[in-house]
Order: C-alpha cells, then structure tokens, then sequence
C-alpha cells in the first residue's frame, strides 16, 4: 500500500511540474489573441486564488490561518509583489515578446538568483561547487539569449532585449519572493502563505488592471480564449500549488529537486510541439549549461543543510 502511494505521489508532482511547465505556451497563445499581460496577469492571478481556496477549505487546512503572528501576515501579504504581482506580469510581458521555451529557460535561473540573495540577504556562504554552478547557469543564460548571434535590430531572428530583460527580471523577483519569505514559509503552512501572498497579488493586478488598460479585451475576446485563461490559473496555480506543497514533505529533498530541473525541459518540449518553436544549438547548450547549473546549486544546497 505505501508503495503505490509512493508511486502517486511521484506522478501527482510530475503533473504538477507538467502544469507549471505549460503555462509558457499557453500563456503565449493567449497573449497572442490581443490580450494584454495585464489582463492575462488579473486572470490567472484571481482564478488560481479561489481554486487554492477551494482546496484549503474543503482540506480543512484555512484553519492553520489563526496561528498566524500578525507579522507574518503582513509578511505573506508582502510577499505577494515578489512572488505573484511582479512576477506575473514581468513573465506574461515577457512571453508576449519572446519564444515561451526561452522565457521558460531563462525563468528557471531563479535557482541562480535565490543563491546569490541568499548570500547576500541571509549570509549563506557562497563556496566551492555553488560558484562553479551559478557561473555555469550564468554561461547558460548568455547562450540562450544570444542562440541566434547578435542581431538586435530587423529581422527575422532580431533580439527583443526588452523581452529577454522581463523574462530575468522575472526570475528576480521569483527569487525575492523565496528568499524574504524563507523565515515565514518554513515556520507556517506554506500553502496559507501562498494565498495570502496570492491575495494580496491579485488584488494589486486589479486595481493596476482596472486603472490602467481596463477588461474590456477580456469581454470581447470570446469564450475559447476565456476558458483557456480560466484553465491556466486553475492549473498552474489552484491545482499546482496544492499537489506540490501536499507532497514536497513526503518525497526525499534529493527527489523532490528534480521536478525543478524537469520544469523547463517540458516547457521546451511542448513548446516545440504547440508552437513549433526552433532554435539553433546554442539554444540547447545553453539550455543543458542551466539545468546543469541548477542542479550543481541545489546539490550543494542539500549537502550543507544535510550536515
């Protein structure tokens, strides 16, 4: 019997990896029906919150909320400009400008930037095989974005800069969200802290949504579009979230890492499949100088808080 639930539990957090994975392409399929980053951002955002509150509720879970400090409710508040207000509107802006399996490289370098904050926010030392790792994935960005040479103006295979930047920046505040939130996440449940934070995100996408381009293109972009935001959020936010956080303390640390590297090789792969989408083999070693970076940083990471 805890065989074949250790087998579940493996493939529910492949399919939450598979989710996260398939925001990319359909997020830039979405985009590419006139539907501003904004907009998409409010979507998902408000959609993913209700489908995560659902969860909590019926889970029986919402109740941890009262043992919450009022600190570290302002803090998962807080958290929400990190983690999902910036964040979802740097990668949408992003996905609107560049290819879905870049944005999906490039944001995976979170890793890099989570080591780096760590040193220099929480004073982790920076030692040995994480330098070699972070330079690797470092390397591995470069590749990716410049996959095509250094065409930044015309044609066909020109560098959108302003793209590749939102897709970093991205990763940035991605990697903010993870290392300011460290304390309150490992102290409480981490799911009440991503509601909270998700809360506090959505609601600053409305009201900067509503201020600014308005809901309109939502209305009148139809249905199939519509569902398909709808899906996105319930997917790769209220059903994601929960499978992942439900199972992370049961995998071992070593296992559960890997879902993290597999993330943007599906998002790659389907975007070949969705979008067609090509690249030259600059592409590809960079892609495997990242992974191969991120890998390097979260082994150290395990083998020093394992000793």
């Amino acid at each position: 019997m805890k065989k074949n639930s250790f087998k579940i539990e493996y493939f529910l957090v492949l399919i939450c990896s598979f989710f996260w994975a398939l925001a990319h392409p359909l997020g830039r399929i979405i985009l590419q029906k006139n539907i501003h980053p904004f907009q998409l951002a409010t979507i998902t955002l408000s959609t993913g919150f209700i489908g995560l509150l659902i969860f909590l509720i019926a889970s029986g879970r919402i109740k941890k909320i009262v043992k919450f400090s009022f600190r570290d409710i302002i803090i998962s508040l807080g958290l929400g400009i990190f983690g999902f207000f910036l964040y979802q509107i740097l990668t949408f802006s992003a996905l609107a400008r560049i290819p879905a399996s870049i944005n999906a490289m490039l944001v995976s370098s979170n890793v890099v930037f989570i080591a780096i904050l760590a040193a220099l926010i929480l004073k982790e030392k920076i030692m040995g095989t994480r330098i070699i790792g972070i330079i690797l994935a470092l390397c591995g960005v470069v590749l990716v974005t410049f996959n095509t040479g250094f065409p930044f103006e015309g044609g066909v295979q020109s560098i959108n800069l302003i793209g590749y930047s939102y897709s970093l920046m991205a990763a940035f505040s991605f990697a903010l969200y993870t290392v300011i939130g460290k304390r309150v996440i490992t102290s409480n449940d981490p799911l009440i802290v991503t509601l909270l934070a998700l809360f506090s995100g959505a609601v600053m996408l409305i009201i900067l949504t509503g201020a600014t381009i308005g809901f309109s293109d939502i209305i009148i972009v139809g249905w199939p579009t519509f569902l398909l935001m709808i899906f996105l959020g319930l997917t790769y936010i209220g059903i994601a979230y929960p499978i992942w956080f439900t199972f992370l303390k049961k995998l071992p640390a070593s296992h559960a890492s890997v879902y993290i590297y597999i993330t943007p090789i599906f998002a790659v792969i389907l975007s070949f499949l969705i979008l067609n989408e090509r690249f030259s083999w600059l592409f590809w070693l960079g892609g495997i100088l990242i992974i191969g970076g991120i890998i390097i940083i979260n082994k150290s990471a395990a083998n020093k808080s394992s000793n």
